[in-house]
């Protein structure tokens, strides 16, 4: 049987059945994971609307009629409107302009340092690891929301601050992360191949550690694609998110709430909007989780 890993190759050889596969492969994989394809399929679409929400909504979000204020599902407004007379279809759509923008900028932050800080101290270990993960463990120990909470009082509920705060809380999780992958391929025999042949830390990163911890990284980042547009919802509900006239998920939850007897599609509607993206996030994280897993890559055809 042909081994995994040639005695003198300085990169991992995949196993049969994780070579890449072709377009023909994509329709199998849909009927096969189907939850994981209807996932990527709502997200794509909700992106696509999310990001051509100014050309694509039918009102300026801050737009107000008074006239035909709390107004349910019609012809000119097919979510209605909400107490200021506000388009809720065009909210909804800048809500999720939003939200993704915060959760992706956060995650693309998050993955960042965490990678930086985790293949720092999983490679050099000893004193260094030690150092740098207390760090870690300091931050984990430390409520996350309460965190965003506090750098956002206390900084002004700004995006970025916002950005900022959510990366604080999410970057430790994967750093860890990172670090446990590092540790364990550093003793890899094509590790100690390429330290053979001179190949120095640098190399060592960007060829080797970081391109094969990038598996549990893709599935790690969109799993807190999702904690992330959750916490970003949960801010701007209490009233240090995403301020007003600026509309977001969790705002117009808080902003409707009282209205809830009365007239509840006000809530359901970016209730609906926020729960059906955190749970396509969760099902798509786990298959790709799955998919990129090498242990299993022989095994998912």
């Amino acid at each position: 049987m042909r081994p995994l890993t040639p005695a003198f190759a300085t990169e991992p050889v995949l196993p049969r059945g994780v070579a890449a596969r072709g377009p023909a492969a994509l329709p199998r994989w849909a009927r096969r994971e189907w939850p994981a394809a209807a996932a990527a399929a709502f997200l794509a679409l909700l992106v696509v609307l999310a990001a051509g929400a100014p050309w694509l909504a039918p009102y300026p979000y801050d737009r107000q009629d008074l006239d035909h204020a709390l107004q349910g599902p019609e012809r000119l407004h097919w979510l209605g409107t909400d107490q200021y007379g506000r388009d809720l279809l065009t909210r909804v759509l800048h809500g999720a302009r939003i939200s993704l923008t915060v959760g992706f900028a956060a995650v693309t932050a998050e993955s960042v340092i965490g990678v930086a800080w985790g293949t720092l101290a999983g490679f050099y270990g000893g004193a260094a690891d030690a150092a740098l993960m207390r760090v870690v463990d300091l931050l984990i120990a430390f409520p996350s929301l309460l965190l965003a909470v506090l750098v956002t009082g206390i900084f002004g509920p700004s995006l970025v601050n916002i950005v900022a705060a959510l990366t604080m809380t999410a970057w430790p999780a994967m750093a860890r992360t990172v670090r446990s992958e590092v540790v364990a391929l550093r003793e890899r025999e094509y590790i100690e191949a390429a330290r053979a042949i001179g190949a120095g830390p640098g190399r060592l990163f960007r060829r080797h550690l970081v391109p094969n911890a990038m598996h549990l990284v893709a599935a790690r980042a969109t799993l807190d694609v999702s904690a992330l547009v959750l916490t970003e919802a949960t801010l701007s509900f209490i009233g240090i998110g995403v301020q007003p006239p600026r509309p977001s998920w969790g705002l117009m939850i808080n902003e409707s709430f009282q209205f809830l007897q009365s007239h509840p599609y006000l809530v359901i509607v970016p209730a609906a909007a926020l729960s059906l993206t955190v749970i396509a996030l969760n099902v798509l994280g786990e298959a790709l989780a799955e998919r990129l897993d090498p242990r299993l890559g022989g095994q998912r055809g």
